[in-house]
């Protein structure tokens, strides 16, 4: 199958919120769990702060696990709600193509970013927690 000009649009749509959400929900989980775990344990053990640096980038495997599909999800919705706020589902739609056709990118990427997610999770993360 050939990627038509509205395939790479909605693909190019997708990827600033997904970029977006990815930074974004690092940043809130990593703030919210291990920071300030690693605060807590560089106080009471005076660790120094490059060490606690390093710790801190070995932890971030493990919450970027869960922000790929969030990310994904904060995409989506983002793009489709936009594509209907400025009316473009209807001239999609009113130009004969089926809203199918028009998620079908969507899926194809959402399913690239599981597979990412899965080798990630297995390949990534185990080194990471050693």
């Amino acid at each position: 199958m050939r990627a038509t000009i509205l395939d790479k649009y909605i693909i190019k749509e997708l990827l600033g919120p997904f970029l977006y959400g990815i930074f974004a929900f690092t940043a809130i989980l990593a703030g919210s769990t291990v920071l300030f775990r690693l605060v807590g344990e560089v106080v009471r053990y005076g660790i120094a702060f490059d060490d606690s640096l390093i710790l801190f980038v070995y932890r971030l495997p493990n919450i970027m696990v869960y922000t790929f599909p969030m990310s994904m999800l904060l995409s989506t919705l983002i793009v489709f709600g936009r594509l209907s706020a400025d009316s473009e589902l209807i001239a999609i739609k009113s130009g004969g193509i089926s809203f199918y056709r028009v998620v079908g990118p969507v899926l194809i990427i959402g399913f690239i970013v599981s597979l990412v997610t899965l080798t990630f999770n297995e390949l990534v993360v185990p080194r990471a927690n050693v």
